[in-house]
């Protein structure tokens, strides 16, 4: 009697803890492979829940866990909400029923103009009658330069050589902060980067259209 008795206590705990939890897995896409496991979780008080398939980076700041080339995804649903490439280097946190996508930037706001991780773009993606909802700001947090420190870009301006480097790429993120800064010399500059800089080519090129892609977004939410 008493085996029984210890039997039936024992049966409904053992049922319980082999409950399986619940599975979230990627839609299949041209990014991610279908029934991808996430690498990260984020739960909503409407019980729904999105899941993050991609890359952890870990050695960009230190102490910092940050994600590129992923997705993220509404468990249980057929389309993603979207796809964040390779070079985008992304800050993804959760607080109040709101997911946070921050996607950084090394502006050159440091000391002596020295590149700093900042973000660039915040995206907000919460839940609103019954889907998931996006909106997209650029971070209003971004430093400025002073008219002195965009004073001395123009002037490293004219100084630049016509090549194809880095230091190019670097006169480039300086003019978009300059151009951020109020500087219409600055934005004519870079508007016209390629009259001085003909041999832009490969992954400065690259970068340079990425830079102008910040920019174009830069002038339509401050028009």
């Amino acid at each position: 009697m008493k085996a029984l008795l210890l039997l039936l206590i024992l049966t409904p705990v053992f049922a319980f803890a082999q409950k399986p939890a619940p599975v979230c897995k990627c839609p299949e896409t041209m990014y991610v492979s279908a029934g991808t496991k996430p690498s990260k979780m984020f739960n909503f008080s409407n019980g729904r829940s999105i899941g993050l398939f991609g890359y952890e980076e870990t050695e960009l700041i230190k102490g910092r866990t940050l994600y590129s080339e992923f997705v993220l995804s509404v468990c249980g649903a057929k389309k993603i909400i979207r796809f964040w490439g390779a070079v985008e280097t992304c800050d993804v946190s959760f607080a109040h029923d709101t997911l946070y996508v921050k996607t950084l930037y090394d502006f050159p706001v440091g000391k002596n103009m020295k590149p700093e991780y900042l973000p660039w773009t915040i995206e907000r993606i919460y839940f609103s009658g019954g889907g998931a909802v996006r909106d997209l700001t650029i971070d209003p947090a971004i430093p400025r330069y002073t008219p002195t420190q965009s004073a001395k870009v123009l002037s490293l301006y004219r100084h630049t050589p016509n090549e194809n480097g880095d230091a190019t790429i670097d006169l480039a993120d300086k003019l978009l902060v300059s151009a951020m800064s109020g500087s219409k010399k600055a934005k004519y500059l870079l508007v016209n980067f390629h009259k001085k800089f003909t041999m832009l080519d490969g992954h400065p090129a690259e970068e340079y259209d990425t830079i102008m892609g910040m920019l174009n977004l830069w002038d339509k939410t401050h028009r």
